[in-house]
């Protein structure tokens, strides 16, 4: 039942959309919207291409990952717009590697093989299914603070990777000057071509990467034995899979694959909320249903890749993006834009030329996914008021993190391998100050709500008086206002003299619970239309019902021995 679509709300066709979910665009519209979406996602091949060189893969072998890798976003997409059964939120969503998971794979480089690297992508996806379908809130997993700091730590660990590669990745130490110079270049015409009002804007990456490769060759920076790598590279082959080697598991790992797994989690409910948001002209709250299968399916796609040993996979906030300012939403553009993908994997040829691309380049490239990440982190982290507790967690999350950057030797002496990187360290102690210190946020208070002339003034001022000592976002208290408001008037259409209210916030919530003495309150109407106020009174109340609480979370109502018991929850 939790996983049924027959309890997913009705959705409302927003006005603005061109294409909605279930339309059937021309065939060429849907072949060019298809390959502006590959265009973002090509930028982030650069991520399994680093993690294939931290693995120690020659060409040939880079290829096939490369290939496995693309194989498994295809797959993703697909997984993500079923219609169908219990995976997939039914969107059009497109998947990239996963930036958030190279950490995880540069520290299984250390001491491991690609081969127990997905064993453990493997065990740490079945947790996060777990995970999804036993948790009532998912935030108290994915506090949004606690993910921020796992994906600014993650473009800020990535930097020394740029930095070697736009040193020539420790070749011919007589070109650094050079080649530094071609990187800072190829991202100079990257940012350029993204800031200017021109539909190339959505291109910049590819056009810079050209720029830089141009660029390159004609200085004499290409490739060692490039021609070679080409000339052994097929026209069409099919993706080769390295199966994961369970035998070897690597408990040490696990740590780093499940901290990475608490920013894809909350990367994957924000793209899908984004997505759900914009595709419903009646959205008022996420919709479980569809977030949970999503949530989901980008498991079975992490599990997949670990099973096929490639990189994991994980929705793209910026695909995303581009559909809702494309007002473009089709699943058939995604359903194509796979295709697009799978005879991409299936031409080690042309992910050949990617991997051969010049090291410069590639730090150019790297350098602009990073600077998405650390300011998506930095959003992130910055979503809920940094009230003092937040504060801490935040800082001493960065301080760890940055200082096992800085000095590594140091660190190394205190901490286990399992926390031996930025990401796995800052996260690590982020996460512990966040669950040791979460007893302390809980607030409660209570107050009588008098029917009469100054009921709504007193609601307001109560409301804002409790958000301003607990510190929430101004609009959740707005929303616990008009409810109480909304179900005050109803009881005080029954003749109840005065209700009582027990309000609760704990971190990432606010409850409250209302009691009085008389008959329950009906059911929120399942179809609301005002002309239910015309009608029988039980079906007024039914639309106050859905008015009140069609912003909540959750509502739960019982009788108690002195009376009725309604509680509301908001997130925060």
């Amino acid at each position: 039942m939790l996983l049924s679509r027959k309890r997913d709300r009705n959705r409302t066709r927003p006005a603005h959309i061109i294409y909605d979910l279930d339309d059937r665009p021309p065939s060429l519209q849907s072949l060019l919207l298809a390959f502006q979406s590959l265009a973002l996602q090509s930028v982030y091949f650069v991520v399994p291409a680093v993690a294939a060189t931290a693995f120690g893969m020659d060409e040939p072998r880079t290829v096939d990952f490369l290939c496995v890798s693309i194989l498994a976003i295809a797959i993703g997409a697909v997984l993500q717009g079923l219609t169908r059964g219990p995976l997939g939120s039914g969107y059009a969503i497109p998947y990239i590697s996963a930036p958030v998971f190279l950490g995880a794979y540069m520290l299984a480089a250390q001491s491991g093989t690609i081969e127990a690297a997905g064993g453990v992508v493997v065990v740490a996806a079945l947790v996060g299914a777990a995970l999804t379908l036993l948790l009532r809130r998912l935030s108290v997993v994915v506090p949004t603070e606690v993910a921020g700091i796992v994906v600014f730590l993650i473009g800020i660990s990535l930097l020394p990777s740029a930095f070697d590669l736009a040193a020539g990745g420790g070749t011919d130490p007589s070109m650094q000057h050079t080649t530094v110079a071609l990187s800072l270049g190829s991202l100079a015409v990257m940012i350029f071509v993204a800031l200017t009002p021109t539909p190339l804007a959505r291109f910049a990456v590819l056009v810079g990467a050209a720029a830089g490769c141009v660029a390159a060759l004609s200085l004499g920076l290409g490739a060692r034995n490039a021609e070679a790598t080409l000339a052994a590279s097929p026209w069409f082959a099919l993706p080769s899979p390295t199966l994961p080697d369970m035998a070897g598991f690597d408990g040490a790992l696990l740590p780093a694959f499940l901290l990475a797994l608490v920013a894809f989690m909350a990367s994957g409910i924000g793209d899908i909320v984004a997505f759900q948001r914009a595709a419903d002209g009646a959205w008022t709250k996420p919709d479980d249903g569809p977030l949970r299968r999503g949530l989901l399916a980008g498991m079975a796609t992490m599990a997949v890749a670990g099973l096929l040993g490639g990189m994991v996979p994980n929705s793209s906030s910026a695909c995303v993006g581009l559909s809702i300012a494309t007002r473009a939403m089709a699943r058939r553009i995604v359903i194509v834009g796979s295709g697009l993908l799978l005879l991409l994997a299936c031409c080690p040829k042309l992910v050949a030329l990617f991997i051969l691309m010049p090291s410069a380049v590639k730090a150019a490239m790297l350098a602009y996914v990073c600077c998405f990440m650390i300011a998506s982190g930095a959003q992130l982290i910055t979503t809920r008021m940094l009230d003092s507790r937040r504060t801490f967690t935040v800082g001493i999350g960065l301080i760890i993190g940055l200082g096992v950057l800085i000095a590594p030797e140091l660190f190394a002496q205190w901490l286990p391998r399992e926390l031996a990187s930025p990401v796995t360290a800052g996260a690590f102690a982020a996460l512990v100050i966040h669950l040791v210190t979460q007893p302390f946020v809980i607030r409660t208070a209570s107050f009588r709500v008098r029917h009469g002339a100054a009921m709504q003034q007193q609601i307001v001022d109560q409301c804002a008086a409790l958000g301003g000592a607990w510190g929430t976002k101004r609009e959740t208290m707005d929303r616990v206002g008009h409810c109480l408001l909304e179900l005050s008037e109803v009881l005080a259409a029954r003749g109840t003299p005065d209700i009582t209210v027990s309000a609760r916030f704990a971190d990432d919530r606010v409850e409250f619970t209302l009691g009085w003495q008389g008959e329950p309150l009906p059911k929120a109407s399942a179809r609301p239309d005002i002309q239910d106020l015309l009608g029988p009174i039980e079906a007024g109340e039914a639309f106050a019902m859905w008015l009140a609480t069609r912003q909540a979370s959750g509502v739960r109502q019982r009788a108690t021995g002195a009376g009725q018991e309604l509680r509301c929850e908001f997130a925060d």
